[in-house]
């Protein structure tokens, strides 16, 4: 069985979009407007799990503790943790324990800890 896709209700579907693209490098696959709100799925590709935002007033926002995103970055995690910085987010120091591989983490605009590894 395969994972279609992870929704989270997000406060700013703009601010959630820009940094889903920019940093993890998500694209939208589809987006659209049901009258009660907005809706966004973003993946790396059609055939990949799938990312949905979703803005709609007057809903529960997400909000967690102990959930972890983890991505495995595309390019060096310094280039991309100086990015996340000059972006203005909240970023840890790189970690480095083994056995999990190196790593480090951002908190997305709504609050959600995003972390970026190197691949292996």
């Amino acid at each position: 069985m395969k994972l279609n896709y992870i929704t989270i209700m997000v406060r700013d579907i703009e601010k959630s979009i820009t940094f889903y693209q920019e940093l993890v490098g998500l694209k939208i696959i589809r987006r659209f407007n049901p009258g009660a709100g907005e809706i966004a799925f973003l993946s790396h590709g059609e055939s990949d799990t799938m990312l949905e935002v979703i803005q709609i007033d007057g809903t529960e926002k997400v909000s967690t503790k102990g959930m972890v995103f983890s991505f495995e970055a595309n390019e060096q995690l310094e280039i991309l943790r100086d990015k996340a910085i000059k972006q203005g987010y909240s970023v840890s120091e790189v970690i480095d324990r083994k056995p999990k591989p190196k790593h480090f983490r951002v908190i997305d605009p709504d609050g959600l800890t995003i972390e970026f590894s190197e691949k292996e």
